[in-house]
């Protein structure tokens, strides 16, 4: 979800409101002295999705509601909410007349949640209860208020989830929540689910194989087959506008037989390896039915000496129950193998068999090109200039047929991809609950690690000292620095590390594809604790995640002031106020919006 416009409307004529402030693309810079309104601008970004804000009460009395418009797999949304005591927020899709009003944190936490793709299961409270996140608990992780943000990782109005932070996470990465109030049911469905990507996986790995074996494409590309496509078209279209078409038609004659010969020959290669093959296959066969027969005359023996009073005198005296064990178990391996073997050399046998027919059709196709070349006499002549145009076609045919599979093994590849994709995280589900709090699901050691990786990068880049590298992430994310917790920290320490700590997970979580929150909004860090080159450090290496993904990074700022690139806007105070200008204040609607880009 990404942020396209916001508006404050005021309260009367004399209330106070804002003009349209469109965000950038990118950076979203708000520049202005201490007092000038930029918290409750920033306040109402979170404030329009539900977010819990307590205003001062001039802008309780002065404003009226705050509308967002935010944009989300190419729908875009406006909410509205209500500068009032009681919970209304107001909410339209674009191209719709339809209007749906909330009334609660749930509900429209509920509908924003399921809008940009996230599907949230009940989670237990620290009662012991269920619940479910709320816009309250999730957002926090990429909005971070003036007040109290700046001191954790993670900072939400209230905590009443068990492992809170944790579990918001796990919500927007995509892995199964920690403490699942209903993980019994979703273990079922997660498990059924499971079988049928197996199976969906099984068959298109056989239905790729079968296309492949049957298209007859010797690795050759789909920009490949465009150029001879394009060449063999440019042919037919130069010989049907050729005057002299009959030396044409034998120079094109000469060409398709000389790329046929070539195709034979890779045939006939192709033949060979697998015949190759198959011979090696049988090899190998009849060295496995070699010991087969070997362990039959062991066992042969074993029964021979146990049927010796003098050896074995006591009934049932399991002398040989080991031996016995082991010959079953491989005999059994053993014929396993063969059975693979014998599946390897039909599989192969018959491919040399479509070889071996696709070889028959070259040669006589060679055959034919063969005999139009060109003859003395005129009939001659014609019949080679209409057996070029015939042959080209055909091979135009054949190209774009070939082309056609190629596109469909590709695509069924990329299904492929997904599938594996999809199991993997199904898998990672069920080991989540099945295993508990104690489960190693391997997206979360991969997120982890990268997360530690991040972490130490930002440090650098905010020039971050006396913060250990030695740094561990545990299951519930939480960092550790050598043997310092962050709470440990303070002053402008503190706020670089958080900073860092922010700032990893974003770019962590924007890189892995996530995209159901795609900004981060940093309402005024405490600058005096930060030298302007190092927070001008820190926007730049923000704007390159933003040019390099779709991210956005809205801050706003005292002291330190961001020359705006391509792809930023800054939004000035522009209100007359007492004693500077103001974001906010009694609106001209007959003046124009005026923000520098």
């Amino acid at each position: 979800m990404k942020l396209v416009e916001l508006k404050i409307h005021p309260s009367g004529k004399d209330g106070w409101g804002s003009k349209n402030l469109v965000f950038a693309s990118d950076i979203t810079q708000l520049y202005g002295p201490n007092g000038a309104g930029k918290t409750p601008v920033i306040h109402s970004i979170a404030f329009a999705l539900g977010y819990p804000v307590r205003y001062r009460e001039d802008i309780m009395a002065k404003c009226s509601s705050a509308s967002l418009t935010v944009e989300h797999e190419e729908s875009v949304f406006t909410f509205e909410r209500a500068f009032s005591n009681k919970f209304h927020i107001e909410v339209s899709e674009q191209g719709s007349n339809e209007k749906r009003i909330f009334y609660n944190e749930q509900e429209i936490s509920e509908y924003l949640f399921s809008r940009i793709g996230l599907s949230p299961l009940a989670l237990t409270t620290n009662k012991n209860e269920p619940s479910y996140p709320y816009i309250s608990t999730f957002l926090p992780l990429f909005y971070i208020d003036q007040d109290a943000g700046y001191t954790s990782v993670y900072k939400p109005p209230g905590s009443f989830i068990k492992d809170q932070y944790a579990e918001m996470i796990r919500l927007g990465i995509g892995i199964a929540p920690k403490h699942s109030f209903e993980a019994k049911r979703f273990l079922i469905e997660r498990k059924r689910e499971l079988d049928l990507v197996n199976i969906k996986i099984v068959n298109t790995e056989e239905f790729i194989r079968k296309l492949e074996e049957q298209s007859d494409i010797d690795n050759v590309s789909v920009a490949e087959l465009d150029g001879e496509l394009e060449q063999l078209s440019d042919e037919l279209e130069e010989l049907r506008n050729s005057f002299d078409a009959t030396n044409d038609a034998n120079y094109v004659l000469h060409r398709l037989i000389r790329e046929k010969q070539n195709e034979r020959l890779n045939l006939s290669t192709s033949i060979k390896d697998l015949e190759s093959r198959i011979s090696g296959l049988n090899k190998i066969k009849g060295e496995i039915e070699t010991e087969i027969n070997t362990l039959s005359l062991n066992e042969e023996s074993r029964r021979l000496f146990s049927s010796f009073k003098d050896i074995c005198f006591t009934p049932g005296c399991g002398l040989f129950t080991s031996s016995s064990d082991s010959y079953g178990k491989n005999l059994l391996y053993l014929r396993d193998q063969i059975k693979d073997l014998d599946r390897n050399t039909n599989s192969q046998e018959t491919r040399v068999d479509e070889y071996s027919t696709s070889l028959r059709k070259l040669d006589k196709e060679i055959a034919s090109l063969e005999s139009n070349l060109t003859k003395e006499d005129g009939d001659s002549q014609t019949t080679s200039l209409i057996a070029v145009i015939s042959a080209l076609t055909r091979a135009i045919i054949d190209r774009q047929g070939k082309k056609e599979v190629m596109e469909r093994i590709e695509s069924e590849k990329q299904d492929y991809v997904q599938l594996l994709n999809r199991r993997r995280g199904l898998q990672g589900d069920i080991t989540s609950f099945e295993g508990g709090a104690g489960s190693n699901d391997i997206r979360i050691l991969e997120f982890r690690n990268s997360y530690r990786k991040k972490i130490i990068e930002w440090l650098d880049v905010l020039s971050t000292k006396n913060v250990s590298r030695d740094i561990s992430v545990d299951s519930d994310f939480n960092v550790l620095f050598g043997t310092e917790k962050l709470s440990q920290f303070s002053g402008s320490t503190l706020l670089r590390t958080v900073l860092a700590l922010r700032a990893a997970f974003f770019e962590l979580f924007i890189s892995m594809g996530c995209t159901s929150i795609e900004f981060l909004i940093f309402d005024t860090p405490r600058q005096h604790d930060i030298e302007t080159k190092d927070f001008a450090a820190f926007i730049a290496r923000l704007k390159s995640i933003c040019k390099d993904n779709r991210a956005q990074i809205i801050f706003s700022t005292t002291e330190y002031h961001y020359n705006a690139a391509e792809g930023d806007i800054e939004w000035l105070p522009e209100f007359s106020g007492f004693e500077q200008p103001m974001y906010l204040g009694v609106v001209d609607n007959n003046q124009v919006p005026s923000q520098i880009q």
